[in-house]
């Protein structure tokens, strides 16, 4: 299709516009133009064209990268089209010289639109790129245009930072080597050029921070390629190079330069050079530590000189923050015997730990007008890259191999600063504040646990002196940052904490929750929710329903009210402390009905516009544990908890909030568990939309759906006899089991089916069920599909007979359940995982051996000793490989976000069923199954078990029958 130039320029002009309605005339113009070929090469051709203006050529500019990252490669659920190969070939051919010649603005939007493509074919589909570069880099370097010179790093840098991220692989090491073959030497030539540059003017002092500004930007950009190049092992022309290498880096940290450094931006752009330097110095002591031994005293010497100028401005916290990270990796090398000489330690710890650990203008801002990214940074551990922490874990460095001249100092660092806030409270809080965070940072995780523990104080003795005394403090609006670190080490050190103690401080935790600052009622939700959490020796809570009580009432209006503070309407913490407390308090009617209002009321909010993944999950996990735990004590509630949720969910069903979907089928699955049939005629509506197909359509419901759709199944199986439900139900059955991503999901709905139906009801559709799972064994067969195959199969067994089992497959196909039984079920029993199903199929496979015809038969004798070995080995294994722990409720991951993936209701949770709850203990079962069986045909068995079984595996069953007092077969 041919573009006309001219129109394509007005369409760009008028995606310019101010005025919606050409605005969005233009767009979807240009939308439905992105369907057809060519499109993205008349673009491109439009950006080089220079007559145009150059608003308009830096509008196509963005369109083209855009269109480059939908299309090029497109995503496989995705409806674009994509470009056509010989139009690729076309864009690679112009896009790298039109980027060099372009103004800064569109060479920018270029270089990300050649670095989109690189991502996907270079090297192996793009082999002319680097060639390419390296020729322009050469010719822009004769003629020092700095311009085209990093336009050039700066796409070589974006299109070399996968060797930074991705995985070691022979492909990957294949291209790295060709891209170490031709840009190694090109770009050490371009390093020292540009140094020898900058000393000529610097020495000269006829440098301008116009000429010196590109010069230190292209250093940057080399030291960031020199880091990609170098970070997966040292390449061997580096290696052979490094003191070239290292001089100039060594240059840029020791040397000043006024002219630039005498403005923010000037010294901004130094400092990311310095900063790079470090970042490189810190790679090769990583990982190079042998070769760059000989460098080390030198730049060890100058990172900590760096480090002594470098001011407290927020502008220079990147720089200080890869100075110390250095001085950290060298600290727990060999040669960490740099800092034991005298006063080296007390040093370190007077001029760059203090200094960067204690709190600055910046953090109480951060603290005051955004809470989520100061607790981000502070309670959660993301702020590896601040000063506050580098710094600590530079102390935790070097008491690796100090450890206690380290507790020694900064103990005593710890009492000067608790003296000085002593002397004047109102003036040094500061100063307490940096005590605090010290022992809290300087603290270390004990293995397996969530427990902390420090050797720079006694903690019991700290929180009763140091920390109690701000959690008692009358006026919770006080030094908000002190009260903030008080609760976090209260949180911290919870396991240490008494209980007696702690439950005297519990109505204080309960008044923090109205303090006006978010950061310390968020701090007091936490801290409440991690204590419920803590657990003494043998697994037991520590806090219990009658601890929480005396100050439930108080306690569940406050975490509410604190909801109404500005922007903490969605605070997630105090959702989750909300959620914890439910789920260990005693819920009386008196608690429930505000709390059900009060929940509801947020969720009726929220359902308007969802948009924190987080909060809202909480919000659902809130209302499940409360009906949960409300209804296990008293059933009669369930009414008026359908009355208040019923229009929140027909809400959420009726206007398709796409998002809370999943949330809301499994809560109405909890709600049709909990009832007493008959179901009512509301919940029947329901049930006839779950069997609509077009439920079925959205892959993130569908686990939520078979949830809904199991408690129905379970709750009025009757029903299902009407109107050619059951029909409707193993349709559903039969789509999702086609599928690898939900045949899991098909097979939970016919196990319902086949468990809560009567043989009679189901016969009918048995041949179809058949069919359905051996087509689906045929085309796809899976590891996750046979385990659950075996286990659907050994429910039908234990439910509905051997004989009925049999009969069935062998009317789709003669012979088939032989043919299943040799190849799948023998072979992959021993898979099997989980208890109950451990025990469902151990014992479906003890009766077919025992007690069906089929397998005792002389021509069947080899198959019996088999599969008599394959229940042997599965019920040896370890108690613990057979049998998982009750899952804890997971925390929901930081990034949680709002995608297709399904979120699962821990506390809506479905309760798993034991089909044969008359067994106790499935080796018992086998034990005395087999003592009977033997007593039918007395000396049979045991040449068919020394021929069939392995020696640990009759070891094994001799050691099962002698257990149970059962005749050895």
């Amino acid at each position: 299709m041919e573009y006309n130039p001219e129109f394509l320029s007005r369409c760009f002009l008028h995606t310019l516009s101010p005025q919606p309605e050409p605005r969005r005339a233009a767009e979807s113009k240009l939308t439905e133009l992105a369907n057809h070929p060519n499109y993205a090469l008349a673009v491109l051709r439009l950006v080089a064209e220079q007559s145009i203006d150059e608003q308009i050529r830096h509008a196509a500019a963005v369109n083209f990268k855009n269109h480059l990252r939908s299309r090029w490669v497109p995503s496989l659920d995705s409806s674009f089209t994509p470009i056509l190969d010989s139009e690729k070939d076309q864009i690679k051919i112009l896009i790298v010289n039109l980027m060099l010649s372009s103004t800064p603005r569109i060479q920018s939007q270029l270089s990300e639109s050649l670095s989109l493509i690189g991502q996907h074919d270079f090297p192996k589909s793009w082999p002319t790129l680097l060639p390419e570069l390296v020729s322009n880099l050469r010719a822009a370097s004769q003629s020092d245009n700095y311009a085209s010179i990093n336009g050039i790093l700066g796409t070589a840098n974006s299109i070399f930072k996968k060797f930074r991220y991705q995985y070691k692989t022979n492909d990957l090491l294949i291209d790295l080597k060709y891209c170490l073959d031709n840009f190694s030497a090109p770009l050490l030539e371009m390093f020292l050029r540009t140094a020898a540059l900058i000393d000529s003017m610097v020495g000269s002092g006829g440098g301008s921070p116009v000429t010196l500004k590109p010069l230190f930007e292209s250093q940057r950009l080399c030291c960031r390629v020199f880091y990609s190049l170098n970070f997966q092992e040292l390449p061997e022309f580096f290696e052979d190079h490094m003191k070239e290498w290292m001089t100039e880096f060594k240059k840029y940290l020791v040397n000043n330069y006024p002219v630039l450094e005498s403005s923010a931006e000037g010294l901004g752009l130094v400092d990311e050079l310095r900063a790079a330097v470090c970042e490189n110095i810190s790679l090769y002591m990583e990982k190079n530590e042998e070769e760059f031994k000989d460098y080390l005293n030198d730049f060890a010497q100058a990172v900590w000189t760096l480090l002594g100028k470098v001011s407290q401005s927020s502008s220079r916290d990147s720089l200080a923050v890869m100075a110390i990270k250095f001085l950290t990796t060298v600290s727990t090398s060999v040669h960490h015997t740099l800092f034991a000489g005298d006063g080296v330690i007390p040093q370190i710890c007077q001029s760059i730990v203090i200094p960067n650990v204690r709190l600055r203008d910046e953090d109480e801002e951060l603290f005051e007008m955004n809470y989520i990214e100061f607790i981000r940074r502070d309670m959660e551990g993301s702020d590896v890259d601040t000063r506050r922490r580098i710094a600590c874990e530079l102390l935790k460095g070097i008491a690796t191999n100090y450890k206690q001249q380290v507790i020694s100092i900064v103990s005593v660092q710890i009492q000067n600063l608790l003296t000085s806030y002593a002397a004047n409270p109102a003036a040094n809080w500061k100063d307490k504040d940096c005590a605090i965070y010290l022992v809290v940072s300087l603290s270390t995780k004990k293995t397996g646990g969530n427990s902390v523990s420090t050797d720079l104080v006694d903690v019991q003795n700290f929180f009763g002196s140091v920390i109690v005394p701000e959690l008692q403090s009358q006026d919770v609006n006080a030094f908000l940052m002190l009260k903030a670190g008080a609760l976090k080490f209260f949180t911290m050190f919870r396991n240490q904490i008494p209980k007696h103690l702690v439950l005297q401080l519990f109505p204080y935790l309960t008044q923090f929750l109205g303090a006006e600052s978010n950061v310390v009622h968020s701090y007091a939700a936490s801290c409440i929710e991690k204590l419920l959490l803590v657990k003494d020796e043998g697994g037991r809570s520590r806090y219990t329903s009658a601890d929480v009580a005396p100050n439930l009432p108080v306690l569940m209006n406050n975490l509410f009210t604190a909801l109404r503070f500005p922007e903490s309407e969605e605070n997630q913490y105090i959702m989750k402390s909300i959620m914890r407390v439910l789920g260990v308090a005693e819920i009386t009617p008196e608690i429930a009905g505000p709390c059900i209002a009060g929940l509801t009321s947020i969720l009726a909010e929220v359902c308007k516009n969802p948009k924190n993944p987080i909060f809202n999950h909480y919000l659902f996990e809130s209302v499940a544990v409360l009906v949960r735990r409300a209804c296990e004590r008293d059933i009669s509630l369930i009414p008026s908890f359908e009355t208040s949720l019923f229009p929140i969910l027909q809400e959420i069903l009726g206007n398709d909030v796409t998002e809370f979907l999943p949330y809301a089928f499994q809560l109405l699955a909890q709600l049709v568990e909990l009832n007493r049939p008959p179901i009512s005629d509301i919940y029947m509506e329901i049930f006839k939309l779950l069997l609509s197909p077009d439920s079925w359509t959205r892959n993130s419901n569908v686990p939520a759906l078979v949830r809904l759709l199991q408690a129905f199944l379970e709750k009025a199986p009757e029903k299902l006899n009407q109107e050619e439900r059951l029909a409707q139900v193993l349709g559903i059955f039969n789509r999702l089991v086609s599928v690898p991503s939900t045949d899991e999901q098909g097979f939970f709905v016919l196990n319902t089916v086949i468990e809560n139906l009567d043989y009679g009801a189901i016969a009918p559709y048995v041949g179809h069920i058949w069919n359905a799972l051996f087509t689906r064994l045929q085309s796809k067969r899976t590891v996750k599909y046979i385990k659950s195959l075996l286990i659907f199969i050994s429910l039908f067994l234990v439910k509905h007979g051997f004989a009925n089992l049999v009969d069935s497959m062998n009317s789709v196909q003669a012979g088939i359940f032989l043919v299943i039984l040799e190849q799948f079920w023998i072979p992959n029993l021993k898979l099997i995982t989980g208890p109950i199903e451990v025990k469902l199929v151990s014992v479906a496979s003890t009766r077919l051996i025992c007690e069906s015809l089929t397998l005792l038969d002389a021509g069947a004798v080899r198959n019996w000793g088999k599969m008599l070995d394959s229940i042997v080995t599965l019920l040896s294994r370890p108690e613990e490989d057979r049998v998982g722990d009750e899952p804890e409720m997971p925390d929901i991951a930081e990034n949680t976000g709002y995608t297709v993936a399904f979120v699962n209701l821990y506390n809506a949770g479905k309760k798993e069923e034991d089909p044969l709850k008359d067994i106790k203990d499935p080796r018992e079962f086998l034990a005395t199954s087999l003592a009977k069986l033997s007593a039918l045909s007395p000396g049979r068995f045991p040449q068919i078990i020394s021929e069939n079984l392995d020696p640990a595996n009759q070891a094994a069953l001799h050691q099962i029958c002698s257990t149970y007092n059962c005749p050895v077969v």
